[in-house]
């Protein structure tokens, strides 16, 4: 990994709220787009893949999840 990407901060169990950037969402592939994240709703994170990627309880991204900068964190 290079030294200029950070590792996903989120932990299995931590909720996170969606906030994508455009391209972010945009090249969201989920068909019907009914089932794509929705903007500002609260997930759990359910794992995190290669320390980068955030897969979301309830939502089976077909690219293996989203880039964790896709996120905040929903703590306050």
């Amino acid at each position: 990994m290079s030294a200029s990407i950070q590792k996903c901060p989120f932990q299995v169990g931590e909720a996170v709220i969606y906030e994508p950037s455009p391209k972010g969402f945009y090249s969201d592939v989920m068909d019907p787009p009914s089932q794509r994240l929705v903007p500002g709703q609260i997930y759990i994170v359910a794992s995190v893949r290669e320390e980068l990627y955030v897969v979301v309880e309830g939502y089976s991204h077909p690219g293996g999840g989203i880039f964790w900068t896709e996120f905040k964190s929903a703590k306050s």
